[in-house]
C-alpha cells in the first residue's frame, strides 16, 4: 500500500498551490539537493509579484534560504535580487544579536552552575544549516533541568529580565504537574525567552525531561563557540514533536526535518523508531517524516514506512495534511483551531493517551484560569470545576467569531 506521493510527486508542482508557495517548497528541495537549483530559477519565473514572494518567504520563515537560493542561481530578476538582499540584512544583524547574547546567557549560566541547552531559534539554525541567520524565531529556547531552574530564573531576573507572567514561580513548583516551561522578557521588550525543563506535545502526559536530554547530549557549537547540544535523535524527536504541536504549517520547519531525515543514516532508523517509542512519540515521529518526505520529494525509510502501514491513524493523520495546511490565515480562524487541537490529540500513541491529553487540558488549571478567578489556597479545587466552563465560552466566541 502507497502512504503518499512518490518522490516524483512533492509539493512544488501542486498546480493547486499558489506560485509563491511552490517556488519556496522548490527552493527547500534546492536546499537539501543544489541539483534542484534550475528548477528552482523555474518556479521563481512564475512568481510575478516580488513583494509579495518576499511577504509569503518571510511567513513561511524562508527568508534566509530564498536569498541563499536566489544568489546561486542565475538570471534572477535584479528586483527580486535588492529586495532579498535589504531584507536579509535587517533579518542577519537580528539573528546575530540575539545569538550572541544567547551565548553570552549560556556563559552566565555556566559559570553559576547550571547546565543549559539551547533549543531551537539560533541552535536549531547552525546544526541544521551551519548559518544561525538561515532561520528566523520570536523568542530564545533554554533547557534546563527543574532542580536548577530557580537558580536560572534568579540570573535571568539579575540579567535584564523581567518574569513574562505573574505565575513563574508557581508554575515551576508544579514541577511535572506544571506546564513545563515559563516565559521572560527583557526589560526594554525586546527579547524574550522561554527556559523549558521537559518538551511536550501540547500538555500531554508524556514528556522529555531536561534531564533526559542533558544526559544524553553532545558537544556542539553557536558562534564558533562550544555548547551543549541535543543528540541526532534527540534533535529529531523534538523536531518532530515541535513541528506536530504546529501541524507543520510553515515550510521552514518542514525543511529543518527534512535535513535531519537526509542526514539519518539507514541503519539508524529501527533504534531511533525504538526510542521514539519509548519515548511515547512513535506516531508523532512516523507521521512527521512521512510528511516530510511526501512535501519535499524524499525517500521514505523502510522502517517508518512500516510503522505507517501497521498505523491506520497516522496513516488518516497524514492525508489530513494538505497543501492547505500551509496556509495560516485557514488555521487561524475558530474552526480552523479547533481541527489542530483535534488533529494534535490524534498524534497520541494510543487512544487512552489522546483521552488523557484531551481531558488534562479540559481540567488542569493555569495561568489563564489563576488570573481570572484569585482563590485563595485552600480554594483551589474550584479551578478544577471552573475551567471547562472558561473555556466553553472561549470556544463559543470563537466558532462565533
Amino acid at each position: 500500500m502507497s502512504v503518499g506521493p512518490t518522490p516524483d510527486a512533492p509539493w512544488s508542482g501542486d498546480p493547486g498551490l499558489p506560485p509563491e508557495t511552490r517556488a519556496l517548497l522548490a527552493c527547500a528541495r534546492a536546499v537539501i539537493d543544489r541539483g534542484r537549483l534550475t528548477a528552482f530559477r523555474i518556479a521563481l519565473t512564475e512568481c510575478s509579484d516580488v513583494e509579495l514572494l518576499c511577504e509569503v518567504a518571510v511567513s513561511q520563515g524562508m527568508l534566509g534560504h530564498l536569498h541563499q537560493m536566489v544568489s546561486a542561481a542565475k538570471d534572477v530578476d535584479p528586483a527580486l535580487v535588492n529586495r532579498l538582499a535589504r531584507l536579509q540584512g535587517v533579518s542577519s544583524r537580528r539573528c546575530l544579536r540575539q545569538a550572541g547574547y544567547l551565548v553570552r546567557l549560556l556563559d552566565e549560566l555556566e559559570t553559576s552552575g547550571v547546565r543549559a541547552i539551547p533549543y531551537k531559534g539560533p541552535m536549531w539554525a547552525e546544526r541544521l544549516y551551519g548559518d544561525v541567520t538561515l532561520r528566523s524565531w520570536v523568542d530564545l529556547d533554554l533547557l534546563v533541568a527543574h532542580e536548577h531552574m530557580p537558580r536560572a530564573r534568579e540570573l535571568f531576573l539579575h540579567s535584564g529580565f523581567v518574569d513574562g507572567n505573574a505565575f513563574n514561580a508557581e508554575l515551576m513548583s508544579r514541577r511535572r504537574r506544571g506546564w513545563g516551561e515559563v516565559h521572560f522578557v527583557s526589560t526594554d521588550g525586546h527579547m524574550h525567552l522561554d527556559v523549558h525543563w521537559e518538551v511536550t506535545v501540547g500538555f500531554s502526559g508524556r514528556s522529555l525531561t531536561a534531564e533526559t536530554l542533558l544526559a544524553r547530549s553532545r558537544p556542539s557549537s553557536l558562534l564558533a563557540r562550544e555548547v551543549i547540544g541535543l543528540s541526532a535523535v534527540d534533535m529529531l524527536l523534538t523536531s518532530a514533536l515541535h513541528g506536530t504541536r504546529h501541524r507543520w504549517h510553515d515550510i521552514e520547519g518542514i525543511l529543518g526535518m527534512a535535513v535531519l531525515v537526509d542526514a539519518t543514516p539507514r541503519e539508524s532508523w529501527a533504534a531511533l523508531m525504538a526510542e521514539a517509542r519509548k519515548a511515547g512519540c512513535r506516531r508523532r515521529v512516523a507521521v512527521s517524516v512521512a510528511h516530510v518526505c511526501r512535501v519535499l520529494g524524499l525517500e521514505l525509510p523502510g522502517e517508518v514506512a512500516g510503522a505507517i502501514e501497521r498505523d491506520a491513524t497516522a496513516r488518516a493523520l497524514l492525508r489530513s495534511l494538505r497543501p492547505d495546511s500551509l496556509s495560516r490565515s485557514a488555521a487561524s480562524s475558530g474552526r480552523g483551531e479547533l481541527v489542530h487541537l483535534l488533529w494534535v490529540f490524534a498524534t497520541e500513541d494510543s487512544i487512552a493517551a489522546g483521552l488523557w491529553h484531551g481531558f488534562t487540558r479540559l481540567f488542569r488549571p493555569g495561568p489563564a484560569d489563576w488570573a481570572t478567578l484569585g482563590l485563595p489556597h485552600y480554594m483551589e479545587w474550584l479551578y478544577y470545576m471552573i475551567r471547562p466552563f472558561r473555556l466553553a465560552g472561549k470556544w463559543v466566541r470563537r466558532l462565533l467569531h
